[in-house]
């Protein structure tokens, strides 16, 4: 990395970056001259992950303050996920659809149970009660709730029919509620860039302004972290099946629990923080807007991806699937409600995370 970039980080923030450039060496190296498979590259390459997720987040912060909050807003939406989504897409290549699946739904659930519950825990332990626009977050919430039906209505149209998941002749259906789903995010990104006052996802930027990088080292910064973030993307993916196999895990529970942790880690660290600071609008808008783009933005392209690729997915999600995303949604929506939340709403989340990370992990 050229000297500006570490010159206006903090001093955690240089041994990250420092740490990170060598793990992802050193997972390379492991890769190709070591040829060294399986367990150790997985647990490598996702360790040289998550340090790229969180400098990524760092590169977008100082473009979207650089942009102003409007455009910054738009720029938060877009890079939010990006580490999940070039993770997934090497695994929808691999021909790992139940594990793409898997990882949709473990963002959707991550982001409100997990990270709004620890926002809520660490802001309510910190500042007591805290409070929130309700009609803000109302109206997230209300669009997570249309999104998860819009989402998971393939689904349960497959169970009752009695068809399953790739069932013959399901594609157009699949890509024509993959491409409504585009349009809503689209239609979103548009209301926000309109209403940046009313809505505090398009000026986080103003409250997150990431390091003192000029728009040129910024940009630097995204290019070569999204490029290694993509070659290690495909080590970790194939590096999974050993992994599952000498854990005796499913893949159900490694796209559900452990791969959404490891591509959004950086997101989930800044809103616990916004949480931290008495920033709760900014921290509920960064974790439900990473669930609204799971759902109308990343779903929706691996499904079109895979077709470009030739690996079809649908969006048939098992039973257990459905119900743990219908709970998150629902249950996010009622802390919505009031205006106000704290300490014990926050470890109640993450109490029902627990519950269904267990059932996943019990589920063969």
């Amino acid at each position: 990395m050229p000297i500006p970039v570490l010159r206006e980080l903090t001093p955690l923030g240089r041994t990250v970056v420092a740490a990170t450039l060598a793990v992802s060496a050193l997972a390379v190296v492991m890769a190709y001259p070591a040829g060294i498979e399986g367990t150790p590259l997985f647990v490598a390459s996702a360790l040289a992950i998550l340090g790229l997720a969180y400098v990524l987040g760092l590169a977008t912060e100082r473009l979207g303050a650089l942009a102003g909050p409007q455009v910054g807003g738009i720029l938060n939406a877009t890079f939010g996920n990006i580490a999940e989504l070039i993770i997934a897409f090497f695994a929808l290549q691999a021909g790992l659809i139940d594990v793409v699946k898997a990882s949709i739904t473990g963002s959707i659930i991550g982001n409100l149970l997990l990270v709004l519950g620890a926002s809520l825990l660490v802001g309510g332990l910190r500042h007591g009660t805290q409070h929130f626009s309700a009609r803000i977050a109302g109206l997230d919430a209300t669009m997570l709730v249309l999104a998860v039906i819009g989402l998971f209505v393939p689904a349960t149209f497959a169970l009752s029919s009695g068809e399953g998941a790739g069932a013959p002749g399901r594609s157009l259906e699949n890509e024509g509620v993959a491409v409504v789903l585009i349009v809503l995010y689209g239609l979103m990104l548009f209301y926000r860039l309109r209403h940046p006052v009313e809505l505090p996802g398009g000026q986080r930027a103003e409250v997150e302004a990431g390091p003192a990088w000029t728009r040129g080292v910024a940009v630097g910064v995204l290019v070569v972290s999204a490029g290694l973030l993509a070659v290690l993307s495909e080590l970790l993916v194939g590096a999974i099946d050993p992994f599952i196999a000498q854990f005796d895990l499913t893949p159900l529970f490694v796209g559900v629990i452990i791969l959404p942790i490891i591509g959004n880690l950086a997101e989930q660290s800044v809103a616990v923080k916004l949480a931290a600071g008495d920033h709760l609008d900014f921290s509920m808008a960064v974790a439900m807007g990473s669930s609204l783009q799971v759902a109308l933005f990343v779903a929706p392209v691996l499904v079109l991806l895979g077709v470009v690729v030739g690996q079809p997915m649908d969006l048939v999600f098992t039973p257990l699937e459905i119900a743990a995303v219908a709970v998150a949604a629902g249950i996010s929506a009622l802390i919505a409600l009031d205006g106000e939340s704290n300490w014990l709403e926050g470890a109640l989340l993450l109490g029902v995370y627990a519950i269904l990370a267990i059932s996943f992990f019990e589920l063969a």
